[in-house]
């Protein structure tokens, strides 16, 4: 298990490095992410290359038992760059160039940049390859961020790109169905910088997305050349974010890495970043945030739970709170005094239970049976169509994830293209864009005998994010067994639901969103119970083959989506493992060997969990037939040898 912090150490005078060094390692941490900001550092004029200091901090830091993860730079260039090449700034959709005081103010389109960050990313890339005291890399920071640009030669790029994609203007006009507001081209050149229309805007987003994979690409290729048998990395931002596929960008890496800030960022987001891969590393772990309060003890749960959800590596963010600049009263384990503090006592506490439990983590997996679904595409459509950001897939995935995290201890995340063989039942959220591949993929799961659970505005539009021409939900219509008329978005709309056959859903309710559903060979299982939708259907049930699709054609309360899940999974044949107190989570981890079984209380007084016979505390080694988890705490038990 990878443990430690972000450390900056061209923020600090070198007699200081040797002082955090000693306490990192009575803290127990074995590694550090260094150098993602460093450019100006490395190169403070132009020409004036100087690795020196960075090579000093490495063999300290190591002399202490601590290795480094060290990051390519470019994406925070120096200010004699951009007096050198004003052009490589990035410009907002108004056409303004963005501020250069920020961070990621440029265009990975733009060539003069794409020429420098790969001169200055080869020349670290070369002079610390082989360096024993570096056991990863990580292509620069947060990639893709604030990148975007709608600058004329970023249109003429994504001219380019069209021109590849779809070779004649009539291809596109076909696709994207120009003649609406008569929108028909006649060569490329005439595709204006997308505004509004959702065909131009999520190929737009497709395009810079791919600037960001490439970005990546080419640092990755050139480390595994240079350095081979280093694993590669880089760190996704918040889930809310969607400038980029992360899904396509973990590809370019070994292992995917991801910020987790638990007061901003869902449960969800560890367990859709692990994604098919099924590790992650938390390469920026919460600390503290300057508009978030961080009780005691609190940062130490937060990383467990990144390590019951399946992280393999905990990096706090930072060692020491910044003395300047945008984070200056932001993230930080250390005062700005550098003086240690009940951060530090959380840090090296868990420090010495991540060393006690390392060998027993480190074969461990989370084993899951149901994942949710959902894809970066249909983010990009559903918004580009006109609807709030926030109906979109990850709301109601945060939902289910929830519902599910009720009743499953182990759940995985991903792109609905992935292999869903291993899933027994599978939730697909707001799956508004389907193409071919996505449909195939279902339909075998299915076929096989798996329960796809289906929502609200699902199979709405094809890959160019064109409305199908037959009956929703498009490609999914012969699975759901339903056909979709309309689809009814109003702020106010309240929808309360009846069924016989889904326990104690009477009375729950959905709301702002809403399909006029029509059953073509499912089983309608639950009904509208007022309004002039009364007793029309709500949710339906579709064998096929096999397994079974459930259509939900309401967007469902948080409660209602509970009592769904609730039914899926028993009827699934899941049964309730735990019954958990509210506050109390329960997450697992497994091998051929054994398995590990993690419960952490986020409330203020102990909690009792019956688990039953054939358990031990992982750090005593004592039975354990009812887990007594302290308030503000955790549990972990293993079952087997």
């Amino acid at each position: 298990m990878k443990f430690g912090v972000q450390y900056y150490p061209e923020h600090w005078p070198r007699d200081r490095w040797a002082v955090d060094a000693k306490m990192m390692q009575r803290a127990g941490v074995n590694v550090v992410r260094m150098g993602e900001f460093a450019w100006s550092a490395y190169e403070p004029k132009e020409g004036a290359l100087d690795f020196t200091w960075m090579e000093e901090a490495i063999a300290l830091l190591s002399s202490h038992g601590i290795r480094t993860i060290l990051c390519t730079c470019s994406r925070t260039p120096p200010p004699w760059l951009y007096q050198k090449h004003p052009g490589i700034v990035n410009c907002a959709l108004n056409g303004n160039t963005q501020p250069t005081d920020e961070r990621y103010r440029v265009g990975l389109a733009h060539g003069e940049f794409i020429a420098e960050a790969q001169r200055i990313d080869g020349a670290v890339i070369r002079h610390f390859a082989g360096n024993k005291h570096i056991v990863g890399w990580q292509v620069d920071n947060e990639i893709g961020a604030s990148n975007d640009c709608f600058c004329p030669r970023c249109r003429e790029k994504f001219q380019e790109h069209l021109r590849q994609k779809y070779s004649t203007p009539g291809a596109l006009n076909e696709a994207w169905g120009s003649h609406f507001w008569s929108y028909n081209i006649e060569d490329f050149s005439e595709v204006p910088t997308p505004h509004k229309r959702a065909q131009p805007l999520v190929e737009y987003r497709r395009f810079m997305s791919g600037l960001n994979v490439e970005f990546s690409r080419w640092r990755a290729d050139l480390i595994r050349e240079l350095d081979p048998g280093k694993l590669v990395t880089t760190n996704y931002q918040n889930i809310h974010a969607q400038h980029t596929d992360c899904h396509a960008l973990g590809r370019t890496v070994d292992v995917n890495g991801m910020n987790h800030y638990p007061a901003r960022t869902p449960e969800l987001a560890i367990d859709y970043y692990r994604g098919a891969r099924g590790e992650v590393w938390c390469l920026e772990q919460h600390t503290r945030l300057q508009h978030h309060d961080t009780p005691a003890g609190r940062m130490r749960l937060w990383a467990w739970m990144a390590i019951a959800h399946g992280a393999t590596g905990i990096v706090y963010f930072r060692w020491r709170q910044c003395r300047w600049g945008q984070e200056q009263f932001g993230d930080g384990l250390l005062p700005h005094s550098g003086e240690e503090n009940r951060f530090y006592g959380d840090l090296s506490r868990i420090g010495a239970e991540i060393k006690h439990l390392g060998d027993m983590l480190a074969p461990t997996r989370p084993r899951a049976k149901a994942a949710i679904v959902f894809s970066y595409e249909s983010r990009w459509s559903f918004e580009a169509s006109g609807f709030d950001r926030g109906l979109g897939p990850v709301t109601e995935a945060v939902d289910f994830h929830k519902a599910l995290s009720r009743r499953l201890t182990a759940i995985d995340a991903m792109d609905p293209r992935e292999n869903l063989s291993a899933y027994r039942l599978v939730i697909a959220p707001r799956l508004w864009m389907v193409d071919q591949r996505i449909a195939d993929n279902l339909r075998s799961f299915v076929g096989q005998g798996g329960t796809l659970c289906l929502t609200t505005a699902s199979g709405v539009v094809d890959e160019y994010s064109k409305s199908f021409d037959t009956p929703r939900p498009g490609r999914l219509q012969d699975l759901a067994g339903v056909t979709v008329s309309d689809l009814a978005f109003d702020k106010a709309l309240r929808l309360p639901l009846a069924s016989d056959v889904i326990p104690d859903l009477d009375g729950e309710e959905g709301s702002l969103l809403a399909d006029e559903v029509h059953p073509t060979g499912a089983t309608v299982i639950a009904t509208h119970a007022a309004g002039w939708r009364k007793g029309s259907p709500a949710i339906t049930m579709h064998t096929v083959g096999k397994g079974r699709v459930v259509y939900v054609g309401v967007r469902l309360s948080p409660e209602a989506v509970q009592t769904l899940t609730n039914w899926l999974c028993e009827t699934t044949g899941f049964p309730k493992p735990f019954e958990l107190p509210n506050g109390v989570s329960a997450c697992e981890r497994a091998c051929d060997d054994y398995t590990l079984l993690f419960f952490i209380n986020y409330r203020d007084d102990p909690q009792n969990v019956q688990v039953g016979e054939g358990w031990i505390d992982a750090f005593t080694g004592e039975s354990v037939a009812v887990a007594e988890v302290p308030a503000n705490d955790l549990r972990i038990l293993r079952s087997g040898k």
